[in-house]
């Protein structure tokens, strides 16, 4: 069976010159992709009849174990590796934990605003890595 997609064409007006670029909708990402163009609205953006498309922030926040502790800090982070400290888990859309590289599913560890509780401690060394990710519209 052949799957069927549509095809639209976005202009964009700069200046009195069009370009148009072919757009093809990912499949299964109705909310995500934007809709068709409300046939009251001139075709040049920003249309307010057409939801945007999201966009994401991603931070981190790393650190390294000492082997013997299982509560981290803001102050323990290697900001070398860091982009942020530990965010309010309520500001963001996602939040991972990463230990040694390994995705921990989230029943074995807290987060609080400037506080990682883990449920257990890693050896010393192994890189620990929060990652924070904003989902947000544009």
């Amino acid at each position: 069976m052949q799957q069927k997609t549509s095809k639209r064409i976005v202009v964009t007006r700069s200046n009195n010159l069009s370009t148009c670029y072919p757009v093809m909708p990912p499949l299964g990402c109705p909310n995500i992709f934007p809709g068709q163009p409300c046939p009251t609205c001139p075709p040049c953006p920003p249309c307010p009849c057409t939801p945007g498309l999201l966009t994401t922030v991603v931070s981190q926040y790393t650190t390294f174990s000492d082997g013997q502790k299982n509560v981290y800090t803001n102050a323990d982070a290697s900001l070398q590796f860091s982009t942020s400290g530990i965010l309010d888990p309520s500001t963001v859309s996602i939040v991972n934990l990463f230990i040694n590289g390994i995705l921990q599913p989230s029943n074995t560890y807290v987060v609080q605003p400037g506080v990682l509780m883990l449920s257990d401690v890693p050896f010393q060394g192994v890189p620990i890595i929060l990652q924070f990710i904003q989902i947000s519209t544009s």
